[in-house]
């Protein structure tokens, strides 16, 4: 589970909570800062829409005043009251359009002791007096009731004042005179340039004047008569507008309900929340880069000589002891630089004294291995020079003596041939275009005349001249040492004595095996088969034949492996890599 987990650079874990968390703390902030600011908003415009309540309950009171004042400046005119005494309805009717005319109000009525309407003006004309008669009589007649009246849709706010003859509190009541004042869009208007806002009269489910266009009047009579308006402020879209509306009510007659609808639109209020928006965003991205940067410079500052140290890491692990170790940084992090340089020398020291002791130990194995096989060599020599010089012989037993001696000399140029191939390799090549047909040919025509391939029957074919860049001393010993390892495996065999070299080509390499009837290579020494020194249930030789072939190989290129070993089949396998001549080796695998 934990392998499936991602892996994360020290940078990135170190740069993400330095980010993050001014990020986060940054990001809070701004948000309770905007949403106090957007609270402060909203309570100004409710305060606004209470200031604006307050201020039109104050231009209410100063309209009804003037009305009254104006009904009881009528009321007090002596010709008005004259006029009263004639109690005459068509007189009273055709003299007061000329009081109407002068006042100069909406509304204008004289009306009878008995409250019934005598004469009735809208804006100086009597055309709708029935109507007008009527409501008026049921107005004066409600006492203590609406100022309110709708004359055939239209709203008035009125004030009546008795007419009295003689003094107001002695006199007879010889009538009642009424003014009026429309509550229509021109007054609308009005009020809403006085408190900074729109304006709807409402009543009995109708707009009767506002100071919205046509389409806003219906708009907001739906909100209106929608029913799900509280008493209190609330937030309304009229149209494509929102708005925060409050109702004042004007009228509780049952008969005749008037309010007055504030209308305080919040675009103003959206366009600030807009604006605080884009500076809160701006700040957050401002917070955010400089944050970011900053975290950045230091992650980086921290990590940078950890990367350093880490590559210096990889480096040693690749041998090298030379690169170079930050000398910034931290204090921890010079103090780990400084350990790592110690224990890098300390590596670099031991690595030195364990390969001088390998080499000492390389050089004591050979010495002994060499020291034993001379040894055997020169007393094999000394003894039979003995029995040259000693004894009468035949010629049968003096040609015997001979052929072992010659055998030990053999084995020593064989010996010193070896160890001086041993010595050169890694060094460069002297490459030519050449046949490894021919050259294995060659290696075999040597090997014919060494003792030890008496009685080994060795064959050789080939598919074709399989041409390569070879060095041809080193690829024919190679040849010469894999076939007289398996003419000496084949000496051994209780079946045939047989070894067979075949020399085939592939599209990109040269294979070469050898093959013998031998008994096999032994399970003990096939992990350390190519190893120098490895001469195992061998009489003869130091046991560098197959470490030479293999290095051989390896210097070309190419590769010298085991293929297959059991009792009566044992297979070397040699593979060069095949190369134009004048062209660098192919370096790839077997297909």
């Amino acid at each position: 589970m934990r392998d499936a987990m991602p892996v994360l650079r020290m940078r990135t874990l170190l740069l993400l909570p330095l980010l993050l968390i001014p990020v986060a703390l940054t990001t809070a902030s701004l948000l309770v800062v905007r949403r106090n600011m957007e609270q402060e908003l909203r309570q100004g415009l409710a305060d606004d829409l209470l200031h604006t309540t307050s201020t039109f309950r104050n231009l209410e009171t100063s309209r009804r005043d003037m009305l009254a004042r104006y009904a009881i400046l009528l009321a007090d005119q002596p010709s008005l009251k004259a006029l009263m005494t004639t109690q005459d309805a068509r007189t009273i009717e055709n003299a007061g359009g000329r009081y109407a005319r002068l006042g100069g109000s909406d509304l204008f009525a004289l009306l009878s002791p008995a409250g019934n309407a005598i004469s009735v003006y809208e804006d100086g004309n009597a055309d709708a007096a029935a109507a007008g008669k009527a409501a008026l009589a049921a107005a004066l007649r409600s006492p203590g009731g609406s100022p309110y009246i709708d004359v055939h849709g239209r709203l008035y706010e009125t004030a009546a004042q008795p007419i009295y003859f003689g003094a107001s509190d002695a006199g007879s009541v010889l009538g009642y005179v009424v003014v009026g004042s429309a509550i229509d869009r021109s007054l609308a208007r009005q009020v809403a340039q006085s408190i900074s806002g729109d304006v709807a009269f409402y009543a009995h489910g109708r707009i009767l004047g506002s100071s919205l266009t046509a389409p806003g009047d219906a708009a907001l009579a739906t909100v209106l008569t929608g029913g799900t308006l509280g008493r209190g402020p609330s937030s309304v879209e009229i149209g494509s507008g929102q708005y925060q509306l409050d109702r004042i009510e004007l009228s509780a007659d049952p008969a005749l309900p008037v309010e007055m609808i504030l209308l305080k639109s919040t675009a103003a209020l959206r366009a600030e929340e807009t604006r605080l928006n884009h500076i809160m965003i701006g700040i957050g991205l401002v917070a955010f880069a400089v944050g970011g940067l900053l975290a950045l410079a230091v992650a980086r500052l921290l990590t940078a000589p950890l990367e350093e140290l880490a590559a210096s890491m990889r480096a040693l692990g690749a041998g090298r002891f030379d690169a170079r170790l930050p000398n910034s940084g931290a204090l921890e992090v010079r103090a780990l630089s400084h350990a790592i340089d110690t224990m890098r020398r300390q590596i670099r020291k031991a690595q030195e004294d364990l390969v001088e002791a390998e080499r000492l130990a390389t050089i004591g194995k050979m010495a002994s291995s060499v020291s034993h096989d001379v040894r055997h060599y020169l007393a094999s020599v000394y003894a039979n020079a003995e029995f040259l010089a000693g004894r009468d012989l035949g010629n049968d037993d003096k040609f015997e003596l001979l052929r072992d001696i010659q055998l030990s000399v053999q084995g020593t140029t064989d010996l010193i041939d070896s160890l001086l191939l041993f010595s050169r390799t890694g060094l460069a090549l002297n490459k030519s275009y050449e046949s490894v047909a021919d050259l294995a040919e060659r290696a075999i025509a040597l090997l014919r005349s060494h003792p030890e391939t008496s009685g080994v029957d060795v064959s050789f074919t080939s598919d074709g001249e399989c041409e390569t860049l070879v060095d041809v001393k080193k690829i024919e010993r190679a040849i010469y040492n894999l076939a007289l390892n398996a003419c000496q495996s084949a000496q051994k065999s209780g079946l045939g004595k047989v070894v067979q070299l075949t020399a085939t080509e592939t599209e990109n390499f040269v294979v070469l095996d050898v093959i013998d009837s031998g008994g096999g290579v032994a399970a003990e020494i096939r992990s350390s088969l190519f190893e120098p020194f490895i001469s195992a249930n061998k009489e003869n030789g130091v046991g560098i034949g197959l470490t030479l072939a293999s290095n051989i190989a390896l210097e070309h290129g190419g590769w010298v492996r085991l293929e297959e070993t059991a009792p009566g089949r044992t297979v070397f396998r040699l593979v060069l890599p095949k190369s134009l001549a004048g062209q660098a080796p192919v370096h790839a695998t077997e297909s």
